[in-house]
């Protein structure tokens, strides 16, 4: 009989060993920006106690000393949105650990809303200043404190306005995860331009536009130099420079009128001039001064070619 009490005793302490009710020993934080739009993460801290144990979690708002709390309706899950109306308060949680033996709760150390949404923005850029006519030229930008995903509007105005157009659309893209996008357009005249999400607008990218030259051998020391453009050059006229090789540097020789002007694929009109040139051998160049340019373009050189 004795004996039977020492088990069932011994038995009963094993019993209530096991069941250790839950104790925080760390207390419970909350990580993350806090600012509208943020998502913030609680961590339920350290507990001791018998295992297995369960969390559960109810976000506060609080005033901004961290007390007058009240609980924020389905805010219940380790992670909270922020929104406007946590803005100049502080947010808290309770986290609740229960075991096989009963409840415990322990609550985080006030976390201040300190900033509302930080306010969208676009920025725009390109990979040159200048391009030849017809010739590509890549536009990039990013939009700050967006979503990806964002559509991002890129609108174009040409200088001086060409065929009546002040500002129009060049294309739609999407922005990446990360808010970046690019586009990659071929200004015909010099262009500025804008990228717009909603009603964000970015700085203004201004592009120049060269002329394309094209200069070849068409017969024995005569040669077509072809210049392209939105423009005609009939009338206006291109440097002949050659090179000189002792001096390393190009000297003007003579000028080279257009005499002709024809339109190809719109808008684009080839200008031509045909000239005879003769030096034994050296190479030459065309060059178009901006006294012979029509507004909207900069000096352009041409290709090499031996005469």
């Amino acid at each position: 009989m004795t004996l039977l009490v020492v088990l069932l005793v011994g038995a009963g302490t094993a019993s209530a060993a096991a069941t250790t009710p839950p104790r925080n020993t760390v207390r419970p934080t909350i990580s993350g920006t806090a600012r509208q739009g943020e998502t913030l993460t609680v961590d339920p801290g350290s507990w001791s106690g018998t295992q297995p144990m369960t969390f559960a979690f109810q976000w506060r708002r609080c005033d901004t000393n961290g007390a007058s709390c009240a609980n924020i309706i389905g805010a219940t899950t380790k992670t909270y949105t922020v929104t406007s109306v946590d803005v100049g308060n502080a947010l808290r949680v309770r986290v609740r650990a229960t075991n096989s033996a009963r409840s415990a709760t322990a609550i985080s150390l006030p976390r201040k809303v300190v900033a509302t949404q930080a306010p969208k923005s676009v920025s725009l850029d390109s990979g040159r200043s200048t391009v030849v006519y017809g010739r590509p030229v890549s536009l990039f930008g990013s939009v700050a404190n967006g979503q990806p995903g964002e559509a991002v509007t890129i609108s174009e105005q040409r200088l001086p306005a060409f065929s009546g157009a002040e500002v129009r659309t060049v294309a739609t893209v999407q922005t990446a995860a990360d808010g970046s996008f690019n586009l990659a357009v071929r200004p015909l005249i010099r262009t500025l331009f804008r990228a717009n999400d909603g009603q964000t607008t970015s700085n203004t990218v201004s592009v120049d536009v060269r002329p394309r030259l094209s200069l070849r051998r068409i017969g024995s020391h005569r040669f077509a130099l072809r210049a392209m453009a939105t423009r005609s050059f009939a009338g206006r006229y291109a440097v002949l420079q050659r090179w000189i090789p002792r001096r390393h540097r190009w000297i003007s020789v003579r000028r080279v009128f257009f005499t002709r002007a024809f339109s190809g694929v719109s808008p684009t009109i080839t200008s031509r001039a045909v000239f005879r040139a003769r030096f034994g051998g050296v190479r030459i160049r065309a060059y178009v001064r901006q006294s012979q340019l029509s507004p909207g373009y900069v000096p352009g050189v041409s290709n090499v070619a031996s005469a």
